[in-house]
């Protein structure tokens, strides 16, 4: 008996020496693990997945230099399933013109239908085209949509997150203005700002958030997604006007000061913005440089707080949300829709909890002239456009981010704009942005500036 006691605690004894190395030597992998996650929070490029950010540079999966040059393919139609009849011969004509991405438009809306309830037929149907995409030997960047916000005044956000208090929607003959003359549109970002509560409790930016975890989980080993654009063109709501306001009072001091020149009130120029001949006459002044960057240096101010207080607190967010499920693609961070036409901007690289800068991320403004979707495509100046350029540029060297112009162009099909599309084109590359081009039309094939967007075939995924 008492022999079968000493072999009892000897086993015992043995159990527990085998026990503490297991444990010590499990401690040591942790370490070991947390070690290498502290020192490079950088994905390991020897097990390539995804395209990344390593040194303020754009590599492909193999680590080897990657120039974006692209197109969007964005379908805004909900009656379409927001997917429209995009295919295979559709990605392969990108492909052939000498196209590595396709920036991908995807929607809340289709996303997140009721609170809560995730659509994943939909998401199936993103996937869909992403391997179709990927058999072409192209990148696709996932683009969360919207344009005024939400489906009920164009598209975005589905209607059960539209918290427009009642009030109306006022539209434009530039659909953008109404950013800054519509009530409805701008009282529903003004809720979407502040997370206000959805119908079932859960703020809104939060439901947003968990949107972008469901995409996020779904593509998180995709080598063909390039990364996640975490919403296009963001916008703030009432401060929209406050922001017209101060560069058209700018604007009108500006012109009182020209000997013999006209020099309308605030309200004068704001009934001429409205009517194509008043747009016409205004867009004529801003080629004076000294007229134009004054303009956007009032609107910088009111711009930049909005993008310091509101916009950079829900980037975290949903990087935050993303990085759940998804520690390695790059994200895609857009300026405020003001900083198109050159107003500078204030955001940030993101960090995580404890201030490490998240590693994977791309400054993608969009850039664009003032007379985008009118009928003064002739006006089109390219100092003004210069004058983006070198903002953006001047912003990412100093944040030490890669840029990537996510929409420029806009041309639809216009024949006579094949050589401002020449003159984009080479002032990015001369810039180091990469590029997309808005945006993919069938009939494209047959447009003379064509050949201002094609370049020799790039590495593929």
């Amino acid at each position: 008996m008492s022999g079968m006691i000493v072999k009892r605690v000897k086993r015992a004894r043995a159990l527990r020496k085998q026990a503490r190395a297991l444990i010590a030597a499990l401690a040591v992998g942790v370490i070991v693990s947390g070690t290498a996650l502290a020192l490079s929070a950088e994905p390991a490029l020897a097990a390539p997945c995804c395209a990344s950010v390593r040194n303020a540079r754009l590599l492909d999966p193999a680590g080897m230099a990657l120039a974006v040059r692209g197109i969007n393919v964005v379908e805004k139609d909900a009656a379409r399933g927001h997917v429209g009849d995009i295919g295979p011969q559709d990605f392969a004509a990108i492909r052939s013109w000498g196209m590595n991405t396709v920036r991908l438009g995807i929607f809340w809306d289709g996303l997140e239908p009721q609170p809560g309830q995730f659509d994943t037929a939909y998401l199936d149907r993103i996937a869909k085209l992403v391997q179709e995409a990927k058999a072409e030997g192209l990148y696709v960047l996932l683009d969360m949509h919207q344009d005024l916000y939400s489906v009920k005044f164009d598209n975005g956000a589905p209607g059960w997150a539209t918290l427009d208090d009642g009030k109306a929607y006022v539209p434009t003959a530039d659909w953008n203005d109404a950013y800054y003359v519509s009530p409805a549109v701008q009282a529903a970002l003004d809720h979407f700002w502040a997370n206000s509560p959805a119908p079932d409790g859960v703020g809104l930016q939060d439901h947003y958030a968990r949107a972008w975890q469901f995409v996020a989980e779904r593509f998180r080993d995709e080598p063909a997604v390039l990364g996640y654009d975490l919403m296009n063109e963001p916008f703030p709501g009432q401060d929209a006007g406050r922001l017209l306001y101060a560069m058209l009072a700018r604007l009108s001091e500006l012109l009182a000061q020209r000997p013999g020149a006209a020099h309308p009130s605030v309200d004068e120029l704001m009934q001429m913005e409205a009517s194509p001949d008043g747009r016409r006459q205004v867009t004529q002044w801003l080629d004076d440089m000294t007229l134009f960057t004054g303009m956007l240096d009032a609107g910088a101010p009111i711009a930049q707080d909005f993008e310091r207080h509101r916009l950079m607190p829900f980037y975290a967010k949903v990087r935050s949300a993303i990085r759940t499920r998804d520690p390695r693609h790059i994200l895609f961070l857009e300026a405020a829709m003001s900083s198109n036409m050159g107003v500078p901007t204030a955001i940030a690289p993101l960090a995580d909890a404890e201030g490490r800068r998240d590693p994977q991320q791309v400054f993608s403004p969009h850039i664009y002239d003032i007379v985008v979707d009118t009928a003064l495509l002739a006006l089109m100046n390219p100092a003004r456009l210069a004058l983006t350029v070198a903002h953006h540029r001047a912003f990412a060297q100093q944040q030490h981010w890669p840029a990537v112009v996510g929409e420029w162009g806009a041309f639809y099909l216009n024949p006579a704009a094949a050589k401002a599309a020449q003159m984009q084109r080479r002032a990015f590359e001369q810039a180091g942005f990469g590029q997309i081009y808005w945006d993919y039309q069938r009939q494209l094939k047959d447009w003379p500036g064509l050949a201002a967007l094609t370049a020799p075939t790039a590495a593929a995924p």
